[in-house]
């Protein structure tokens, strides 16, 4: 074993130790005091860049065959019931050169679940009836991605590459590529994979718990010094990304939602040996700048663009695109040429321009400071992120790597910008009108591939510096200094500081987490908003147009340590602000000052109408689960409607009027603000002061509205069909709300989630193979508890879906019936634990607070309540609970892509025939309550 000291923040309280197993196992062990959960994480230099080429998709097939079954725990699925039953969760991911393994659980099952998952990586079975299984849920996760735009891109540039680079093979494997060979069945490939890529020399691991370290230490050493330690680490990637043929050319590509696109990408080097100096991300902040006088500023002016981004791109241990990507309006389409030759513009001024040092040292103090005032996080994100930081940093710097930043050299600079030259780049345009002459494989994109001409690659590399680029001014919204409160100025619980008819405004000083940061809140109640489908629309339009003016303006905010997010809620709009405590009321009040300006030209209007209509209609092609989810979401909701209801709505209004609609949308308006963080009080009077001068300056003020909302009582088992076009998935959505808004309720409804979930995807998922997608969920719609089963299948109609699922409620009926006094207080354990999970953040707890004055808990203590009723509920009475919740005859919304069962008992019923049922349950609802 040995030891290394960790760069770690001065406002981070935890224990570190590094060490090193006898079998080569790196360990980082984290001791954390107030953690709620323990958790592990381990990754694995082995990606599906290490495929075989004959078995594509092996190291995701490995990855999915760990967690069914071991030499010591043989039971597939017994791992996740486990880890869920004990309040925990758990997950993993195969990349490009790495896997991710992870899980978290309460800390005295800790040693438990490190005994399960230790015996994954050390004696897997891979079991010959779990392989069969597992090989056709990779082909399900292949279908059903099939139409994915992200995968279908990914495809198209993997086969513009150099073919010998691991990057050009296909990732995900499916049901073809990982078929029995003649002389090798597919249980001894995996078995051979395994045995040939997997070994503690390739691995890190992170443990965090509120344990000792010592106590750690002798956990990683009992459960994973037996892991197989045979193989050296992997030799360095030396095969280049590109050759010079896939250099400057264009890829034209099709998606299958609509849209319009253009990438620019330059191919960069392994750009790890740089990390110090974060030199590749402060070129994407000064390209992607969208101030004044920034290139976004420039061709927004000329109408090409909507929004620009750079700095994205694929990388890995020996390569890296750095993209600059745009999205282009129609004018744009057409001229994207354009666009190219002003990029080069500026790419000319940032190689003639001194390196900017003020600039630099503007991110430089943020990333300071955001280290200094580190957050706490949760042990599984700790782990998680630690245990990938040991592949790439030093001992020292696993910590500290992401943060460190430090002044480059003039030479180094100046090196990276050569990179950015026209015969180092590549073009992507994505567009539904390109021609195209190719078919990609497997995900069967259409596509071409255009050589540039040397002409026009010699004239962007002399594009001259256009007037109106510039770089960025100082950031006037940085300060220099960062204070704390004092701890004493600590509120236990936020207090109503005013509260008037048309004015409520929330505070809370908090301290606890010894961080300069705040969040306000804002909540702008706006009756004109929301009475019709059309006004719906067009308040959406409305914030895509105020962001789209804010954005030059107020672009400084956001990279000063500030954010600012506006969104349509059900009754009108909320405004957040949130980072560094310093300037953020202003920022606030910077918002507030240009909300009522209504000078949107209509050409912007046009450009934003047609961006939002293209983005509503796309919500179509969604997968069939996500539909279904979002049609329960529009039923119960009514001031929530489909998006394709909304766009046929939006693409309809006129610019006059929309003129009408926002010189009425702020009249009668309602605020309720929420402050919370770093703020003394004296801040918390001058918001108040702030919101009250706003409102004097507007039309008129209001009240608070009730919310409308619809409920399934009384409607028995509804089946409703809606085949969404295009889609060859079936997919089944199984909704059950409670009758009432209780603690009690709660508390049930969250147990049987708890208790259903591991076992509903084990039955189907995992023994059945019904589908890829399956699981269950808590889903509160209206405040009202309610439970949802989904699946989505490519080869089973929701017919069938909806008979396995039966079959599996009186399964589990009877299993709980035979379930002990002891395995139901286990049950109740594990979902008290994640109930009593503190908040880990300043942001977690300013989000919680604000949920809860959105559902009236104006106490902050429904959680508590529903601990309370958790406590209290007993065995026989959780079972009569799921004896009536999982009834025949209980109110129940089956959303489907196929008809009901020919047999079935339940009602099938319209759209329309279910909308006007709920109308009216809502009208003789309100009936009995004024009676």
């Amino acid at each position: 074993m040995r030891y290394a000291e960790l760069i770690k923040s001065p406002n981070d309280p935890k224990q570190y130790q590094y060490l090193l197993l006898t079998n080569g196992l790196a360990v980082l062990l984290v001791h954390q005091a107030d953690s709620e959960k323990s958790a592990a994480a381990l990754t694995i230099n082995v990606g599906h860049f290490d495929d075989p080429a004959e078995r594509e998709g092996l190291a995701h097939f490995l990855e999915h065959m760990l967690f069914l079954g071991s030499a010591n725990y043989a039971e597939a699925g017994d791992f996740q019931q486990f880890i869920s039953e004990h309040g925990g969760s758990h997950n993993a991911w195969t990349g490009t050169e790495h896997s991710h393994f992870y899980f978290d659980i309460e800390h005295h099952s800790f040693n438990d679940g490190l005994a399960r998952f230790a015996d994954m990586f050390s004696a897997p079975l891979f079991t010959a009836s779990y392989v069969e299984k597992e090989r056709q849920s990779i082909e399900a996760e292949f279908s059903m991605k099939l139409k994915d735009d992200s995968r279908r891109i990914y495809q198209v540039h993997k086969e513009s590459i150099n073919p010998a680079h691991p990057f050009a093979k296909f990732s995900v494997g499916n049901a073809e590529t990982l078929a029995d060979l003649p002389n090798d069945s597919l249980q001894h490939a995996v078995s051979r994979f395994y045995q040939e890529q997997y070994s503690a020399s390739r691995m890190t691991l992170c443990l965090v718990g509120n344990q000792p370290l010592a106590e750690l230490a002798k956990l990683a050493t009992e459960h994973f010094a037996a892991l197989p330690a045979h193989l050296p680490a992997k030799p360095p990637l030396t095969t280049p990304l590109y050759l010079a043929e896939h250099q400057t050319i264009q890829l034209n590509i099709q998606p299958h939602k609509s849209s319009s696109r253009l990438v620019v990408s330059f191919a960069l080097p392994d750009i790890q040996p740089w990390y110090r100096y974060k030199l590749v991300s402060f070129v994407a902040h000064l390209l992607g700048d969208e101030g004044e006088h920034s290139l976004l500023a420039y061709l927004k002016s000329r109408e090409l663009v909507n929004q620009l981004s750079a700095g994205g791109g694929i990388d890995g241990s020996n390569y890296k695109d750095f993209t600059v990507a745009f999205e282009l309006t129609a004018a744009g389409r057409a001229h994207y040429r354009d666009i190219v030759a002003a990029l080069y513009s500026k790419l000319r001024l940032l190689t003639e321009s001194p390196f900017p040092n003020e600039l630099f040292l503007e991110r430089q103090r943020l990333l300071n400071w955001s280290f200094e005032f580190y957050e706490p996080t949760t042990a599984l994100q700790t782990a998680g992120d630690l245990s990938l930081n040991m592949q790439h940093y030093p001992v020292e710097d696993i910590i500290f790597g992401d943060y460190r930043m430090e002044l480059p050299p003039e030479t180094l600079y100046q090196q990276l910008l050569g990179y950015f030259r026209s015969d180092n780049m590549r073009l992507m345009l994505v567009a539904d009108d390109v021609r195209t002459n190719r078919e990609a494989r497997w995900y069967h994109t259409p596509y071409s591939v255009e050589q540039l001409t040397p002409s026009w690659l010699a004239q962007l590399a002399q594009q001259p510096i256009k007037p109106a680029l510039r770089l960025p001014e100082p950031n006037p919204y940085l300060q220099t200094e960062l204070a704390l409160l004092p701890t004493s100025a600590h509120m236990a619980s936020a207090k109503q500081l005013y509260a008037e008819q048309a004015l409520s405004i929330w505070y809370k000083a908090d301290t606890d987490f010894q961080t300069p940061k705040g969040h306000i809140f804002l909540q702008l109640t706006l009756p004109n908003s929301s009475q019709t489908i059309r006004q719906l629309a067009a308040c959406r339009l409305w914030v895509e147009l105020v962001l789209d003016r804010f954005n030059e303006k107020l672009y400084a905010a956001t990279t000063a340590g500030l954010n600012y997010y506006l969104h349509v809620h059900r009754q009108g709009i909320s405004i957040q602000t949130a980072g560094l405590t310093a300037n953020q009321l202003q920022l606030l009040a910077d918002i507030l000052k240009q909300l009522p300006d209504p000078n949107f030209s209509e050409q912007r209007f046009i450009e934003l109408k047609q961006q939002l209509c293209r983005h509503w209609e796309n919500s179509s092609k969604n997968k069939p689960v996500a539909r279904l989810f979002s049609q329960l979401s529009a039923l119960l909701q009514p001031l929530n409607p489909e998006l394709t209801l909304l766009q046929t709505t939006l693409s309809e209004l006129t610019f006059a009027d929309f003129q009408q609609f926002q010189q009425q949308l702020l009249q009668q308006q309602h605020l309720e603000a929420l402050l919370v963080g770093n703020w003394p009080e004296s801040t918390a009077l001058r918001l108040k002061q702030l919101l009250q001068h706003w409102q004097q300056q507007q039309a008129s003020s209001g009240q608070a509205l009730p919310l409308r909302q619809h409920s399934i009582t009384n409607l028995g088992p509804v089946w409703l069909e809606s085949a969404p076009e295009g889609q060859s998935d079936h997919a089944l959505v199984i909704y059950l709300a409670a009758q009432e808004k209780t603690a009690e309720q709660m508390a049930c409804f969250m147990l049987a989630n708890h208790v259903m979930s591991p076992r509903y995807f084990h039955q189907l998922r995992t023994e059945q193979q019904l589908g890829y997608l399956v699981g269950t969920g808590y889903v509160p719609i209206n405040t009202l508890p309610g439970l949802a089963f989904y699946v989505q299948s490519p080869n089973y109609t929701a017919a069938q879906l909806y008979e396995a699922t039966v079959e599996f409620f009186r399964a589990f009926l009877q299993q709980v019936h035979q379930l002990k006094n002891d395995e139901f207080y286990v049950f109740k354990q594990g979902l008290l634990a994640q109930l009593a999970e503190r908040d880990t953040s300043l942001n977690a707890r300013a989000k919680r607070l604000w949920l809860a004055l959105g559902q009236g808990d104006y106490e902050f203590s429904l959680t508590q309540q529903i601990q309370l009723a958790l406590q209290a509920l007993n065995k026989q009475s959780f079972i009569d609970f799921l004896e009536k919740l999982l009834a025949a005859d209980y109110d129940v919304l089956f959303l489907a892509t196929d008809p009901a069962p020919l047999h079935s008992y339940v009602k099938t019923l319209t759209r329309n025939e279910l909308a006007e049922k709920l109308t009216a349950q809502i009208a003789f609802d309100s009936m009995q309550n004024s009676g």
